[in-house]
């Protein structure tokens, strides 16, 4: 045997059998780059449908992805009520209040001239006044007492789940960019992996060759390399869960080490990206649950109309006709909700204080247990997860076939 291995290394085909090595590397590194590619792109289905072609595993599985990230979120790390109950009624109206001194005149003369204009022609000026004048004393108030309703009823109102899944449903690059960011160390591990345990296989290889040439040998070869290089990065990044002792050393999945650090990175881009204010507000306004919203807001500001016109109520009523009056207030309520989002948009600021959703995130991700922390990125993985460790798998066998045809060719 010793025989075998100095001809080996002694003759023309040095260079080929130093070579298996290092092409076995490049093997294991190229097909686990090609499997966390194949996992987020492309973004839309490339190909002939619906068989030939292919799409990324996460944006083709975008509503299924999207719904168990947001599981774990929503029963585990947030939940709508905590994050309006950081809201004070008071303060919201406060915040309010610059926008709503510059649209109440504007909004109350728009609808008289439009719906009695020759009776708000007629009013006094010291009338007008005090109706502006009452609307503007009474509208905190009236903000207020909707903002406590809303956060009463916020479970009705806004459904916290459906807004983040359709979020990372209609931008599947979102998607993609949430479990990327969440694991991008655990990804650059299974490339870096791959040239890794590929260099060792490759030299498992090269032994194997020296003593034996089966024309099979290389294309199995090139399999094993694909298949076990993507298999292994895995189990690495996921197991054990728990960690394990042995001598000084301590084993545990790479993904569940790096608790701490990612639950800061996952707070930070949950809140700048999915849960921030400007989304929130957009949930709310366009949400399934919106028409019991503007039914709620819509009470309120007609209690308002009612209130501000005081003794000139009977008067206004009678002389544009209880029906006309009627329409006056729907009006009102169409022009309010109109300029909601304006109005609403002064608080982004605040709420982004208040709610302080990045600091929720970070510290209640840290008092996972591993089992539930794993959840974050493994459905990454788990979906299709056979035919990314496959597709690693062919692709070393072609590569095998390459050398067998092309390198070893005549050597049998």
């Amino acid at each position: 045997m010793n025989t075998l291995l100095m001809d080996a290394f002694n003759n023309e085909d040095f260079w080929l059998y130093v070579s298996m090595p290092f092409v076995s590397a490049i093997v294991g590194w190229g097909t686990n780059l090609v499997a966390i590619k194949m996992t987020f792109y492309p973004l839309t289905f490339w190909g002939i449908p619906p068989f030939l072609g292919w799409q990324g595993i996460i944006p083709r599985k975008a509503e299924k992805m999207a719904s168990i990230a947001v599981d774990l979120m929503t029963t585990k790390l947030i939940s709508v009520e905590e994050l309006f109950d950081r809201l004070d009624p008071e303060r919201v109206a406060k915040e309010m209040e610059p926008t709503m001194e510059v649209l109440i005149e504007t909004l109350t003369t728009d609808i008289m001239i439009e719906q009695a204009p020759a009776l708000w022609e007629m009013l006094p000026l010291m009338v007008k006044d005090e109706i502006f004048r009452r609307v503007r004393n009474d509208a905190p108030n009236v903000i207020a007492r909707t903002m406590t309703e809303i956060k009463e009823h916020i479970g009705d109102l806004f459904d916290l789940k459906a807004m983040i899944i359709d979020s990372l449903v209609r931008d599947r690059s979102l998607l993609n960019k949430v479990f990327q960011d969440v694991g991008h160390k655990e990804f650059k591990f299974i490339e870096r992996s791959g040239l890794y345990f590929g260099f060792l296989f490759g030299c498992i290889q090269m032994v194997i060759w020296i003593y034996y040439k089966g024309q099979w040998q290389l294309p199995v070869c090139g399999f094993i390399v694909g298949y076990a290089t993507n298999w292994l990065a895995l189990k690495m990044i996921f197991e054990p869960v728990n960690p394990i002792k042995i001598g000084p050393w301590t084993i545990q999945g790479l993904f569940i080490k790096r608790q701490q650090e990612v639950a800061s990175d996952y707070g930070a881009l949950i809140a700048s990206e999915i849960l921030n204010p400007e989304n929130i507000i957009e949930g709310i306004l366009k949400g399934p649950s919106s028409d019991k919203l503007f039914k709620l807001i819509q009470r309120h500001v007609k209690r308002t109309i009612d209130s501000s016109t005081g003794i000139t109520k009977p008067f206004i009523a009678l002389t544009m006709g209880t029906h006309r009056y009627i329409q006056m207030k729907e009006m009102a309520v169409d022009k309010v909700l109109e300029h909601l989002p304006e109005g609403l948009s002064h608080l982004h600021a605040y709420t982004e204080e208040a709610m302080d959703i990045q600091t929720i995130l970070r510290e209640k991700m840290k008092q996972l247990t591993a089992e539930e922390f794993i959840g974050l990125l493994r459905p990454a993985f788990q979906e299709d997860e056979w035919i990314l460790i496959m597709v690693g798998g062919a692709l070393g066998v072609a590569v095998g076939f390459f050398q067998l045809l092309v390198m070893f060719s005549g050597r049998f």
